[in-house]
């Protein structure tokens, strides 16, 4: 990776607006496999709980490096549950390469 690459990824990932943007990517895609009015019902659901977070408790709170990789695998497991066993070797290679 170029250190231009690195030095953007970098000031994209302490930019709240990108963050917030990449999160709400994800969410859609955990939701995607419920049907329309479901999706719609656990969106509302989803944005009431973010507006009650306490954001005081969470700035306070320190993940030890190995919690980040555990959450990180099992995201990316309840993103591919359930898919075509070819769409999740395709995602795995290709996050593979990425990271």
């Amino acid at each position: 990776m170029s250190d231009e690459m690195i030095k953007k990824a970098q000031i994209l990932e302490r930019d709240p607006v990108y963050v917030a943007q990449e999160l709400s990517k994800i969410i859609k895609i955990m939701l995607a496999r419920m049907s329309p009015e479901a999706q719609t019902r656990s969106f509302i659901n989803v944005k009431n709980r973010v507006k009650k977070f306490n954001t005081i408790e969470i700035s306070s709170k320190k993940n030890p490096g190995g919690a980040a990789i555990g959450v990180s695998l099992g995201l990316i497991k309840n993103v591919l549950n359930g898919k075509d066993p070819y769409f999740i070797n395709v995602v795995l290679q290709e996050l593979a390469k990425r990271l």
